[in-house]
């Protein structure tokens, strides 16, 4: 993947660095936006989400837990955290369950390509959509949908 700002040239040289990538078969993560984007980032920014969050395992939808892949708001900062506040219990497996005959997991795990999905196209559109990659304009589904291969 490429890291590129918004204007024309840098998403054309975002473009050309993902083919590059393509072209030898490589995957990395490049930075096509070096004039703002620095490699040890934004230090302000990074001492200040350290100090108010930490690491916790993650659910991810269609996906599952990956450990240490989420924040948390850490107890010192807990009156700002909704979810401890007013007791709000999150039971992170039922709140993101893979719907049934939804391959979205697999298609986010670059197993299958959206087209590959029993539901795609049928029963699942971005008028109707079904899992997590159809619901929202981004999602893989839903740009496969609109645009095709």
């Amino acid at each position: 993947s490429a890291i590129t700002g918004f204007e024309p040239l840098d998403i054309l040289f975002g473009i050309h660095q993902v083919c590059s990538m393509i072209a030898t078969s490589s995957a990395r993560v490049v930075n096509a936006y070096s004039r703002l984007v620095k490699k040890e980032g934004n230090p302000l920014a990074v001492a200040t989400y350290e100090r108010v969050f930490e690491p916790a395992d993650a659910q991810w939808r269609g996906i599952g837990t990956i450990p240490k892949s989420g924040l948390v708001i850490r107890k010192a900062f807990s009156a700002f955290d909704a979810s401890r506040r007013y007791g709000i219990a999150i039971d992170a497996a039922a709140s993101s369950p893979q719907p049934k005959g939804c391959s979205c997991g697999n298609v986010l795990k670059g197993i299958i390509k959206p087209i590959d999905c029993p539901l795609f196209g049928v029963t699942c559109t971005p008028r109707t959509p079904v899992g997590p990659c159809m619901v929202s304009s981004e999602g893989s589904c839903a740009a496969y949908y609109t645009y095709g291969a």
